[in-house]
């Protein structure tokens, strides 16, 4: 190998950055020990903390198709590669990692482009893959086929479910069919690996291959029960081979492994190599044999019941990234809720690297690692014995040299370190009391990870859970996540790690109780960090009914103890394709303990906003009332609409309603209310709700937010009856023209902003207001607003509105006027824009606008132009120095933006001028780097988001994405450098 050639390659595309290797990268016998599969053997790897893989090969002369066929087929095994690259001193070119292998012409047909070894051809290579076109996500907007949906986990699980389904079809029970395709499975991996060698297995049952001695049933039981004696542990225990699946079972699983079409009887090419394939995927095999288990009578199956969602390795990478950062490999573990091991796995891998320290691993280490440090609870024993296989798997992976038969012969862990029972009890049955007792206790564990359920088994599900807490202990009112933590709490010392993946609705829920629950946990395990998962809902848990939000706790010693860390992953265009996360330190924010406790609001707000809005959040609640507040003061409320019901719940008196008009779902539009409803005509309904209810002037509210951000909010004159997807409020006939008021202000971008930072569902679960949500919104005093310009305004603005659809001007006219209404500063008009524009990202069409590069001539101008509204602020308190701008003037396809501020002597304009650069984007910032003395891309790969301080200047970089780039973004921006210059006293 040319190492040379191949480090200016690296160097070239951002992977060897200023002379050393960027975080992730490995290089030479690092890199080839880092890998999974026992063939293809890299000579650099780079993976990012959502462990995506880039392989690096290098070749003195470009290998043949076949070649890199048989590499490529092995990365896509491993199912964490997007991209191979394979490097002569001729050429460069890329492959996809996650398209499946085909027999004939792979490489041809995986070859994504081919670049020449020289300069002009590398900077087109960086452009479109390099370090930074992959972390900033401009490589997956560029190459929409380098896809999960390709990859091995999808395509063998889709396999798997048609192998499943035949023998069930075939009438083997589903237990017995999901337990032979998982003997064959590790007994696949063991041929695969060598462990059980062509000899050997003809020695154990007379064949050579694994799929003719399936066609052969006694040669199966022989080899089965060889399995079982050699292992002596929890793999094969003596009950599962008692009895050997009927032939044609064994022969549809035969079929499998030979890749005959069931249908065709035709051979075709058989992908897998389960040496290779990640132990992790058995986890979500189970996921998928526990989903498949039929509905019963429109019931939901065991699985939904109780929960079961695949924890994808992504997550368990960024939950076990923190909770296990300076530990030394002997510390213990323990995950209440394990279901198919997959924190267990990775715990056991990383465990077992931190006790070695770089030393070459050995046997006997890994095996006390298993046996002594790794512990599990499962209410379900299916899930507990796919544990087991899965440590073992773990296990195995790790050994130097796993020849049998001793190396197979593992100790049980169920009953051991692995117990099936309630995790609320285990400890009370004989093994759990064995297991997890001793004589001054509990045992307690050192790091406690997990994923528990979030099911919600209604009301009767709630009465016994209330039951059984402590006194004193609030109740999480929906779902359980809250009560496994309090109770795995009880396995724990002051200095326990935390790190569970949980249902965000009790956290950012407007319910007392909800949030009582949630702030009791935060209290007793602080300091705490959450990570709001809830952004990527519709591909990290797709089978899970709610968002999801990580609980870390006690994981950083140093932070203060009531501090609460926020932060918020945003969701990326190529967040399902690549299973990877994005965050950057604008997405943090930091609150305590006793914010949250006196303002609960503020808890979403971090989750989904920014530092700016908390601001603003905290003045207008502090200057204005409540809706809800306002509306007490009038003796009125918001109540919601009538409920119908079926025939069968239709048993309450509905007959003051009669006759009164009927507002139903889909009838009204902004401030309009047609004039030709039906007509109310039951006698009964399941919930009628009282008849003052209905009594005019009628403030209603759409309760779903349909198509964009902004509330559907009208008022009705007259009496009327409307269903339960409004609520409204009926205030005294003398305030009618607050209620006409009222609909501007709710139907405002100022009120989409409030409710996207602040709403219990809206922007985190469902496109939904609920009452107590609108009920929150700041409102000024009805009389003084009516009285004012502003309100005056507006008034007449709802009522040309009433009569036509308002168009892009009139929104924009009432928005000015509501932001006069509460006499907002620019800087605040700027945050609840960009609020509103936040707001809309819960719709495919917006998340896809805040993810497009920007243009550096409008937006990236714009944003200078905002920052330096704040930063002239500031100089001009002593109007001796300005602020101008430079926007580097970079290609829409750059993977970076670079802006350039610069402080010049005198009192005067600040201008904003556009720069064409001299050069690509790596050139620029080779030249800033040289110019500031800071090596920007080792910077970079840590932060993402830069900040470059020089004497009179201050270059600010980040990722093109338009949501790095928005006013509000400038505001904080300028206020951090602000503060910067304080500390370092230049201000």
């Amino acid at each position: 190998m040319s190492a040379a050639n191949l480090e200016h390659v690296l160097s070239a595309t951002g992977y060897l950055p200023d002379g050393k290797p960027a975080a992730g990268l490995r290089l030479g016998a690092e890199a080839k020990a880092a890998r999974r599969g026992r063939g293809f053997a890299p000579d650099a790897l780079w993976r990012s903390t959502s462990s995506l893989t880039v392989y690096f090969k290098f070749e003195q002369h470009a290998p043949s198709d076949d070649v890199v066929s048989q590499w490529r087929r092995e990365v896509w095994n491993e199912g964490f590669a997007p991209l191979l690259w394979v490097i002569s001193p001729q050429r460069i070119d890329l492959y996809n990692g996650f398209g499946a292998p085909v027999k004939e012409g792979d490489a041809q047909k995986h070859l994504i482009r081919r670049f020449e070894n020289i300069e002009a051809s590398l900077i087109e290579l960086d452009e479109l893959a390099g370090r930074l076109a992959i972390e900033t996500g401009q490589f997956w907007a560029k190459v929409p086929t380098v896809d999960r949906r390709t990859s091995v986990d999808q395509k063998l699980l889709a396999d798997l479910a048609f192998l499943e389904h035949d023998l069930v079809a075939g009438n083997l029970a589903r237990a017995a069919a999901q337990a032979l395709i998982g003997r064959v499975i590790f007994t696949q991996y063991l041929i695969d690996r060598e462990i059980v060698s062509a000899a050997r297995l003809k020695r154990v049952c007379g064949h050579l291959a694994l799929p003719s001695a399936l066609r052969d049933r006694h040669a199966t039981a022989k080899l089965f029960a060889w399995l079982a004696e050699t292992f002596n542990g929890d793999m094969f225990p003596p009950s599962s081979v008692r009895t050997t699946p009927a032939g044609h079972h064994l022969k549809r699983v035969a079929d499998f492994l030979e890749a005959v079409d069931p249908q065709s009887g035709q051979l075709s090419f058989f992908p897998y190599q389960f040496d290779v394939i990640p132990v992790e995927l058995i986890s979500s095999i189970y996921e998928q044999f526990a989903h498949a288990e039929p509905h019963v009578d429109g019931q939901r199956n065991e699985a939904l019941r109780n929960g079961v969602h695949y924890t994808r390795l992504s997550v368990v990478s960024l939950v076990l990234d923190e909770v296990m950062d300076g530990l030394t490999g002997n510390e213990s573990v323990l995950d209440l809720t394990c279901g198919s091991g997959v924190f267990l796995v990775e715990a056991l891998r990383r465990l077992v690297h931190l006790r070695a320290n770089g030393q070459p691993l050995t046997r006997d280490l890994i095996r006390s690692t298993l046996y002594k440090q790794v512990y599990g609870v499962d209410i379900s024993d299916a899930a507990i014995r796919v544990a087991a296989f899965s440590l073992y798997l773990a296990a195995l992976e790790l050994d130097p040299d796993p020849q049998p038969p001793h190396s197979l012969k593992f100790q049980p862990l169920i009953g051991k370190t692995l117990l099936v029972g309630d995790a609320r009890s285990v400890e009370s049955q004989a093994e759990g009391q064995a297991v997890l007792t001793t004589p001054a206790g509990l045992k307690t564990f050192d790091l406690i990870v997990g994923n528990p359920p979030w099911s919600f088994k209604g009301q009767a599900g709630t009465a016994v859970r209330r039951q059984a807490r402590a006194v004193g202990v609030p109740a999480q009112p929906r779902g359980e996540g809250l009560d496994f933590v309090l109770r795995a709490s009880e396995f724990a010392h002051e200095k326990t790690r935390f790190g569970v993946i949980l249902s965000a609705t009790p956290f950012f829920s407007r319910s007392g109780t909800g949030m009582a629950a949630a702030q009791h946990v935060m209290r007793a395990l602080a300091p705490v960090t959450l990570v709001n998962l809830s952004n990527l809902c519709s591909w990290l848990f797709a089978t899970a009914a709610m968002p999801a939000v990580v609980l870390f706790a006690r994981h950083r010693p140093k932070q203060r103890q009531d501090q609460v860390t926020v932060v918020q992953i945003p969701w990326t265009p190529s967040g399902a394709r690549t299973h990877a996360f994005e965050v950057a330190p604008s997405d943090v924010i930091q609150l305590t303990l006793g914010e949250i406790e006196k303002q609960p609001l503020k808890l979403k707000a971090a989750a989904v906003g920014r530092r700016r809005d908390l601001m603003l959040l905290q003045e207008l609640t502090v200057a204005h009332e409540s809706l809800a507040e306002r509306l007490s003061g009038l003796d009125t409320k918001f109540r919601d609409g009538l409920t119908q019901g079926s025939p069968a719940n239709q048993t309450r008196d509905a007959h003051e309603m009669r006759g009164l008009a009927l507002l139903q779902s889909n009838d009204m539009q902004h401030f309009h209310i047609p004039g030709d409803l039906q007509t109310f005509n039951r006698a009964k309904a399941q919930w009628p709700r009282s008849r003052d209810t209905y009594r005019a002037p009628l403030l209603i509210v759409k309760e779903m937010v349909v198509g964009h951000p902004r509330a559907t909010v009208a008022v009705a004159d007259r009496d009327l009856v409307f269903t339960d997807s409004y609520f409204g409020v009926s205030l005294p006939s003398k305030h009618k023209q607050s209620a006409h008021l009222l609909a501007t202000i709710l139907s405002s971008s100022l009120a989409s902003w409030f409710f996207g930072l602040t709403a219990s569902e809206f922007g985190i679960y469902k496109r939904k207001l609920l009452m107590r949500d609108v009920g929150f919104l700041p409102v000024p005093d009805f009389k003084t607003a009516i009285n004012s310009d502003a309100g005056k305004r507006l008034l007449a603005i709802e009522q040309a509105m009433r009569k036509r659809p308002g168009e892009e001007l009139d929104w924009i006219a009432l928005d000015e006027a509501v932001f006069d209404l509460y006499e907002l500063t620019d800087s605040d008009r700027v945050v609840v824009r960009d609020g509103h524009l936040r707001a809309g990202w819960q719709w495919e069409d917006g998340r896809a606008y805040s993810a497009l590069p920007c243009d550096s001539s409008a937006e990236v101008t714009e944003y200078a132009k905002t920052f330096l509204s704040v930063m002239n602020g500031w100089f001009s308190a002593r109007r001796k120095r300005h602020m101008r701008a430079e926007v580097i003037d970079l290609p829409r396809g750059a993977a970076l933006r670079v802006v350039r501020f610069v402080v010049e002597e005198g009192w005067g304009e600040s201008d904003v001028a556009t720069v064409t650069p001299l050069g690509p984007l790596a050139d620029v910032l080779a030249r800033i780097s040289r110019r500031l003395k800071v090596q920007i891309a080792t910077a970079l790969n840590a932060e993402r988001e830069l900040r470059i301080h020089g004497r009179d200047e201050v270059v600010i970089i980040k990722p093109a994405a338009r949501r790095h780039w928005m006013g509000v973004a400038a505001l904080e921006d300028a206020d951090a450098v602000v503060a910067e210059s304080f500390s370092r006293g230049g201000a």
